[in-house]
């Protein structure tokens, strides 16, 4: 068995990652020397030919295969890209650590490259058991550790907040117990001072539901944006300015511009990327110039008073794409 390899799956996504640092921590891995690849978005070559290259400043590096959904029924990969995971869990390299993440308990187990890994290298499943597992005992027993104690209220605030999945649960967490070591008591005004999401990230996940007309999605995450304090025109400021984003990222692709100059363009992640060039695919530059038409026209409405500052972005997002 190769013990420089490793398969951890399952929809426990905090314990995968815990493990993951732990693998890298007892094998004294720096974290500069470890290189992370998306399966779903970069395929495998890059991440196993870099596997097998070692890094002239490090004795050892590690390498992760994140988003590895071509282990599972729903997606796959090439009879050679599997020859080649295989190919390289067989040289069992010393200076290499190989981590390949999946987030789904369901492995495609009749493929041969599952059954592969499943025999030769280390493989773990990590599920939370929803039956047994309760957050909020969870959220009290961990701040008990230090000390802490938590209003009801301010519980259920932060669960509402930070339990979007066990992993965003930990880190919010962590910044909690960080922020509230002073404190006799965490109250509701301190869990909204400390676990707020970026609103970056919300308003890009607003932009996808507009897009897609998820309008149950739209609301969803508006609404969260407003239980921050975030004010309407603010919000419809920086939808503004994403759309703008996509049609930038539409002119750059005509212009032969690939994934990895545009995110040098924008500074932004190659997931992040991954959805703006799809959006730009398969979004007209019309449907663009319209909503951003509208948006200009619209904070112009409310700014003036002409138009209600609630009911104006929710006229919006009722009824445009």
């Amino acid at each position: 068995m190769n013990r420089n390899c490793y398969l951890f799956y399952g929809e426990d996504h905090f314990m995968i990652k815990k493990e993951t640092d732990l693998v890298f921590k007892e094998n004294e891995i720096d974290l500069t020397m470890i290189e992370v690849y998306d399966g779903e978005e970069e395929g495998i070559d890059s991440a196993i030919t870099n596997a097998m290259t070692l890094h002239f400043l490090a004795d050892k590096k590690g390498v992760v295969i994140k988003n590895a959904t071509f282990l599972t029924a729903d997606k796959s990969i090439s009879s050679q890209e599997a020859e080649k995971i295989i190919s390289f869990c067989e040289m069992k390299l010393d200076q290499t650590i190989l981590v390949i993440q999946v987030s789904d308990s369901n492995l495609d187990f009749k493929s041969k490259l599952v059954k592969y890994l499943n025999k030769n290298i280390v493989v773990k499943k990590y599920v939370v058991n929803d039956k047994e597992f309760d957050v909020y005992k969870y959220v009290k027993n961990e701040l008990s550790k230090h000390n802490l104690k938590i209003q009801p209220y301010a519980l259920t605030q932060f669960i509402n907040r930070a339990n979007v999945n066990m992993d965003n649960l930990n880190n919010e967490l962590q910044k909690l117990i960080y922020y509230s070591y002073n404190l006799d008591e965490i109250d509701s005004e301190t869990v909204f001072q400390i676990v707020t999401r970026e609103i970056e990230d919300n308003i890009f996940d607003l932009v996808n539901a507009l897009l897609l007309e998820d309008k149950d999605k739209v609301f969803k995450v508006y609404y969260d944006l407003l239980d921050h304090n975030i004010k309407a025109t603010q919000i419809l400021s920086v939808v503004a300015s994403k759309f703008l984003e996509i049609l930038y990222t539409k002119s750059l692709m005509k212009i032969k511009y690939n994934k990895v100059d545009i995110e040098k363009f924008f500074g932004y992640s190659s997931g992040r990327v991954y959805y703006m060039m799809k959006n730009a695919s398969e979004t007209s530059e019309q449907i663009l110039f319209d909503n951003i038409s509208y948006l200009a026209e619209l904070d112009y409405q409310i700014k003036s008073g002409k138009i209600d500052k609630d009911i104006g972005p929710e006229l919006y997002f009722i009824g445009r794409k």
